[in-house]
């Protein structure tokens, strides 16, 4: 966004802590992502959901999974919108992952697959992962607890 917004990532004990101030003057999103992802992680074939254990501010937030260097543009990521308020689980199938690339969709892929996932971040943006203006976005601070990711693998 240029700076306008601010925001940061913290650990308190086993917990991330992505928060911060959004400025919509001119721009729309904060994010952050693992780093070291070229190469895949790990996820097995199996995996037909992530499960994101957050608490938020009821805002809607995005998790989104690289199947490359996340700064390789012309290679698109997947994300998938959630509202984290109280501590829940939140259960995102990969079918609904949607490929997008610079915030837009890109049609025509096969679904996405969790063994090519290299890294995995989250973003508070001016868009939902369709592509499409988020109603619940705002200038103003904004604060999500990560608690964990965990996958749910098929016939589990």
């Amino acid at each position: 966004m240029g700076g306008r917004s601010t925001s940061s990532l913290a650990v308190d004990g086993k917990t991330l802590v992505f928060s911060g101030e959004i400025n919509t003057n001119g721009g729309g999103f904060a994010s952050f992502r693992s780093l070291g992802d070229e190469e895949p992680i790990g996820l097995p074939s199996s995996v037909h959901a992530l499960i994101v254990d957050a608490t938020g501010d009821g805002k809607q937030y995005k998790l989104v999974c690289h199947t490359a260097d996340s700064w390789a543009m012309g290679v698109p990521s997947w994300s998938q919108d959630f509202v984290p308020t109280k501590r829940a689980l939140h259960t995102l199938p990969l079918s609904g992952f949607i490929p997008s690339k610079q915030g837009r969709v890109v049609s025509g892929l096969p679904p996405l697959d969790p063994s090519k996932v290299t890294g995995v971040g989250f973003a508070l943006s001016l868009y939902t992962a369709d592509g499409k203006p988020n109603e619940q976005f705002a200038s103003g601070p904004f604060r999500v607890q990560v608690h964990g990711i965990k996958v749910d693998a098929r016939g589990n």
